[in-house]
C-alpha cells in the first residue's frame, strides 16, 4: 500500500470545525500534530477509503486510555475532567506512545466511526415535526444507526440555554422552527454492517472512545443515555449494507408514513453506494412512498442540490429533506453535532 499523504494531511486539516477547534483545544493540537507526523499520516493513509477519518485514529488512543493504558489513561482523565495543563506538552506525549507502539492505533484500523451522536436528534426533531405535519404515527428507517440512539430522538429535551439536565440538547436555532410537535414512533428500523449495542460492554467503551475527551456534556449524556436505554422500545435492526437491506426496510413499513434518515454515513459510503441510496430514497419520496432527511457534509454530492451554496459557518452540515411526491430540496445547514441549525430562507 502506497498511502496518499497530502490527502491524510488535508483529512487532519479539516477535521474539527473552526468553532470547535476553539471548544477542543486538546483534540485541534492533537490533529494538528499529526497532521505533521508522519507515523500519524501513514496510519491514517492504511485506513480503508470509507473510513479514513482522523476521527478513527483519535477514537482507537482514546479506546486504549478508557482501558486503563498507564499513560493514556490518566492523561485523557485529566482532559475529560477539564484540568488545567499544558495542551502541547499532553499532545507530545500522546505522540511519544504512539510512536513507541503503533500497534495501539494500528490494530484498530478495522473498526469503525460509529459515533452515534445524540446532539443530532435535535435536529432530527425540527425536520421530522415538519415533515411528518399532522400525522399522529410514523415509521423511522436509519441508516447508519450504530447503536440506534438517534432512532429515538423524540426521548430528548431540547432547549437554547443548558439546563444542566444530561438528557437535555442544547441548541442554537437560527431559523425560527424551534416549536415543534412530534408524532408517536410506530416503528424504528435501523440498517448496519457492524451494528453495535449498548448492552455489550465493549460496544459501549466504543461507543465513547468516539466521544471528545473534552466535552464532558456528551459523556454525562452518553452515560444518561446508557442508563435509561432498557426503558425505552426496542429497534428493529437490519444487519448489512444499505444495498442489502434498503428496500426490505421501505417493506416493512409500506402500510404508514416512514421518514428515512441518515446523519454523517453517506462519507463513509463507495460512490456506487452512495449513490444507490440516494437514488433509491429519493425515488421513493418522489412516489409518495416516504420522505427523506440527509444531514451530510457539504463534500457529499447529492444529485439536483447546488453544490456551490455554503453556510457562514465554516464546518457545518448539510441539510436536504426530499418530501413525499418532491424531489429533494436543501432546507438548511446545522453544526455536526447539533449545537445549532438555520433554516433557509426560501
Amino acid at each position: 500500500m502506497n498511502p496518499d499523504l497530502d490527502d491524510a494531511r488535508r483529512r487532519y486539516e479539516h477535521a474539527l470545525a473552526p468553532e470547535d477547534r476553539e471548544r477542543h483545544p486538546f483534540y485541534a493540537e492533537l490533529c494538528d500534530r499529526l497532521g505533521d507526523d508522519e507515523l500519524g499520516l501513514t496510519l491514517l493513509g492504511e485506513v480503508r477509503a470509507t473510513q479514513r477519518n482522523p476521527m478513527l485514529i483519535l477514537a482507537a488512543l482514546h479506546w486504549h486510555a478508557l482501558r486503563g493504558h498507564e499513560i493514556l489513561g490518566p492523561l485523557y482523565e485529566r482532559v475529560r475532567r477539564g484540568e488545567p495543563a499544558d495542551v502541547k506538552v499532553d499532545v507530545a506525549t500522546v505522540l511519544t506512545v504512539l510512536h513507541n507502539n503503533p500497534a495501539l492505533v494500528r490494530g484498530e484500523l478495522w473498526r469503525s466511526t460509529q459515533t452515534n451522536e445524540p446532539g443530532r436528534s435535535a435536529v432530527l426533531q425540527a425536520l421530522v415535526s415538519e415533515l411528518a405535519q399532522d400525522r399522529r404515527a410514523i415509521n423511522v428507517i436509519e441508516v447508519g444507526s450504530s447503536a440506534g440512539i438517534n432512532l429515538h430522538f423524540e426521548r430528548f429535551r431540547v432547549r437554547a440555554f443548558d439546563d444542566h439536565d444530561a438528557l437535555t440538547l442544547v441548541c442554537r436555532d437560527l431559523g425560527g422552527v424551534i416549536e415543534r410537535t412530534l408524532p408517536s414512533i410506530a416503528r424504528r428500523i435501523g440498517i448496519d454492517p457492524n451494528p453495535l449495542d449498548l448492552a455489550n460492554r465493549d460496544d459501549r467503551l466504543w461507543l465513547k472512545a468516539c466521544l471528545w475527551p473534552e466535552d464532558r456534556r456528551r459523556h454525562e449524556r452518553f452515560d444518561a443515555v446508557v442508563a435509561a436505554w432498557p426503558t425505552w422500545e426496542p429497534v428493529e435492526v437490519l444487519c448489512g449494507s444499505v444495498r442489502e437491506r434498503f428496500d426490505e426496510a421501505l417493506t416493512l413499513t409500506k402500510d404508514s408514513f416512514t421518514i428515512v434518515i441518515n446523519t454523517w454515513v453517506l462519507f463513509y459510503l463507495s460512490e456506487e453506494e452512495r449513490a444507490w441510496f440516494l437514488t433509491r430514497a429519493h425515488d421513493a419520496a418522489r412516489a409518495g412512498r416516504c420522505a427523506a432527511i440527509s444531514v451530510e457534509s457539504p463534500l457529499v454530492e447529492i444529485a439536483g442540490i447546488d453544490a456551490t451554496k455554503r453556510p457562514e459557518q465554516r464546518g457545518a452540515s448539510r441539510i436536504v429533506v426530499a418530501r413525499e411526491f418532491d424531489a429533494p430540496e436543501l432546507w438548511g445547514w446545522c453544526h455536526p453535532h447539533g449545537r445549532w441549525l438555520e433554516k433557509v430562507r426560501s
